[in-house]
């Protein structure tokens, strides 16, 4: 058989085989080829398909001018989302690539689509935005609460309840115990919420509760309602695993619109009724009942206080990073580091950037903070020229046009642009693609990787993650921490690292915490392993464990 017809049999059996949708369309949008698994997708036979519009079946037309453009004037259009429709009527959320083909004077007489079906992980993302209930408890959850709140036109209470140190029962007594222990905590709020008038308990993320009351109760009726509740909980055994374990409690009450003293806004409630929580737990009471005047005058001080803090921190050269280092999950040799910002106070003590990061971005220094660690790193980056870096970014320093400036022509200047990460985290929703992604191609240019941090925590938005050029996905510790014992944390980190797979970005574990977890996480197909189990951050570089 010539050499030709091996090579044309050869990528027929490709295109025949290939799991992913194939089709080619002339330049007037008519399909001339399709693959089986197109057909597949669609629901038609290859009959059905040729020879009709393209137009027929897309159900977004809106990218479709634009795609073109892209082909005619680069030959390519890659990574976009559309909707196609099946012959059922139903919608396939699909990601395509485009590519020109040429003929022998150069001009391009066809174009080739392949396109891959994300409509299982556009539900499941979906499913993730739109869950309402927590999965241990099956009580609504936060989500749930604020739609709840929003849709309340009277009066209202929220009472918060927190059990102490519920950080420590969880190391005492492990992590099975602990869930237990909050499943019957829920099973006894709700028992107790049934003699309350229309009241309902929602689940909060770890060890915190809310009871809604919609009922008309002034300060006096729910306070001697909270009183009674607090007793019984204070006082009662629950049980789990064959354990008795008693748990405190400590509440937090905010109301709106019941009194005159009481806040105006609804949508502030519950941090009303967290700072009563707090400042019960600083005063050491069971409960406590938000009083407008709370923390106003301290929290105003503070503020000035840190102001100034940092200020004289940037004056100072007292802001400096941290470098934790990042691990080969299989030979578990350090291959890269997280420069992670820290404030060096006068006396020598650290202080962390969750005191300190929300203030700065008030105050307008957030930006400077961000500069002074790509400064630094980059200095430190001549001494290890063989080990990447990593420095997080913003939404905020990206948007920023001055900032974002900043960042490229420092790239640009800079030798070891290849060893840098940029890290852009999940959580703070990337809302402004363009502009992202404009940022990211031009860095790029330079060899700098992109990582999307603590992927899991916020959006979590995996359709609009295919349109990132990205590297690295870092699955959020949030799901880490107690993957060894919460299958929805295992479930999800198994869909993260298979979306990742799939379109080749490598994933890292953030706080592995344990040899529990780390026992656990060795034994997914994750690239990379990060956690206070191999160091915590230090202002020393550590090149060996």
């Amino acid at each position: 058989m010539p050499q030709y017809n091996q090579e044309s049999v050869h990528l027929q059996e490709i295109l025949e085989h290939s799991p992913d949708g194939m089709f080619t369309i002339d330049m007037n949008m008519m399909i001339q080829y399709v693959n089986p698994a197109f057909c597949r997708i669609l629901g038609y036979t290859e009959k059905e398909l040729y020879g009709t519009s393209i137009t027929n079946h897309l159900g977004d037309l809106s990218i479709l001018g634009n795609c073109m453009a892209n082909v005619q004037a680069r030959g390519h259009c890659n990574d976009q989302e559309t909707v196609f429709i099946r012959k059922d009527s139903t919608i396939v959320h699909i990601s395509k690539n485009v590519q020109a083909l040429y003929d022998q004077e150069g001009n391009i007489h066809n174009v080739l689509v392949s396109i891959r079906d994300m409509t299982a992980l556009h539900q499941l993302n979906k499913e993730l935005m739109e869950s309402k209930h927590d999965a241990l408890t099956n009580l609504p959850n936060r989500r749930k609460l604020l739609s709840d709140i929003d849709d309340i036109d009277s009066a209202f209470n929220i009472v918060l309840l927190n059990i102490d140190s519920f950080k420590e029962v969880n190391t005492f007594y492990g992590h099975k115990i602990a869930d237990q222990l909050l499943i019957a905590f829920a099973t006894e709020l709700v028992e107790y919420a049934k003699g309350m008038k229309e009241a309902t308990v929602y689940k909060l993320p770890v060890d915190e509760y809310i009871i809604l009351i919609k009922s008309a109760c002034n300060q006096a009726e729910i306070s001697e309602c909270i009183t009674a509740l607090s007793l019984n909980l204070n006082k009662k055994t629950f049980t789990a695993a064959d354990q008795e374990i008693s748990l405190n409690v400590t509440i937090g009450i905010a109301g709106c619109n019941s009194e005159n003293n009481q806040i105006n806004d609804k949508k502030e409630a519950m941090a009303y009724a967290d700072m009563a929580l707090n400042l019960a737990k600083k005063t050491r009471k069971n409960y406590l009942y938000y009083d407008e005047s709370f923390h106003i005058k301290e929290d105003y001080e503070n503020n000035l206080s840190w102001i100034k803090r940092l200020r004289n921190a940037i004056e100072e050269d007292r802001v400096v990073p941290f470098y934790q280092p990042i691990v080969n999950a299989k030979t578990l040799k350090i291959e890269k580091y997280e420069a992670l910002i820290r404030i060096i106070e006068k006396d020598g003590s650290i202080v962390p950037p969750i005191q300190f990061l929300e203030i700065s971005k008030k105050v307008r220094l957030y930006h400077q903070l961000t500069k002074i660690m790509i400064d630094k790193v980059i200095e430190e980056l001549s001494n290890h020229p063989r080990i990447q870096f990593s420095i997080n970014l913003s939404i905020v320093d990206i948007n920023d046009s001055f900032m974002n400036g900043y960042i490229i022509d420092k790239i640009k200047n800079s030798p070891y642009a290849h060893q840098i990460i940029f890290e852009i985290l999940e959580s703070e929703g990337i809302e402004n693609y363009d502009t992202v992604n404009e940022f990211i191609t031009e860095v790029k240019k330079y060899g700098v990787k992109i990582a999307i941090d603590d992927f899991g925590a916020g959006y979590s938005n995996f359709v609009y993650i295919t349109k990132l050029d990205i590297d690295y996905i870092k699955i959020d510790g949030s799901i880490i921490r107690n993957i060894d014992t919460n299958i929805t944390s295992q479930i999800i980190t198994k869909t993260i690292i298979d979306f990742a797979s799939q379109l080749n970005i490598q994933t890292i574990a953030e706080f592995v915490c344990s040899e529990d977890v780390f026992n656990y996480v060795k034994h997914l197909p994750l690239t990379h392993l990060q956690g206070y189990y191999f160091a915590e951050p230090s202002a020393k570089i550590i090149t060996h464990f």
